[in-house]
């Protein structure tokens, strides 16, 4: 198992006892995949989430701890990219997985160049979760949203 996949195992579980949050803690899912830079304006810079967006994920939002675990595959195998309706953060992406949960595509919410820590920046997940209602690739893609499309 790697190091990512033990990180992720080990906040689950401590979350599974009640042990503290962990919002400090940091984990690389590595480079930030070329579909993010060619498309939607990423810098290069290490891609990551943190422990309270795991623990979120899995608890709030229910997604399996499996699919948590192969995030940074997940990433780099999309479906599509679309820019962020949200006006919150300035470049922001979602990226539209293949996955699914409970008959909802599961989408990945991505900040680019933001500092965490002294000085060092990183490109973001800011979430994951499935979208659920109607389908969002549709609505996107006519709000003229799609960045990218595999």
């Amino acid at each position: 198992m790697d190091n990512y996949s033990s990180l992720v195992t080990a906040i689950i579980q401590d979350a599974m006892i009640g042990a503290p949050p962990k919002k400090e803690v940091v984990l690389i899912l590595g480079d930030t995949p070329k579909y993010l830079v060619e498309h939607a304006g990423f810098p290069e810079l290490p891609m990551v989430i943190t422990g309270s967006v795991v623990e979120k994920a899995c608890f709030d939002h229910g997604i399996p701890t499996s699919l948590l675990k192969r995030l940074p595959s997940v990433l780099d195998n999309p479906k599509s990219v679309f820019k962020s309706a949200s006006f919150h953060v300035k470049g922001a992406a979602v990226v539209l997985t293949i996955e699914v949960h409970q008959s909802s595509p599961i989408i990945i919410p991505v900040h680019p160049n933001k500092q965490m820590g002294r000085g060092k920046f990183y490109n973001v997940v800011a979430s994951v979760y499935a979208k659920e209602g109607s389908n969002p690739e549709v609505k996107w893609t006519r709000e003229g949203l799609l960045l990218w499309q595999k």
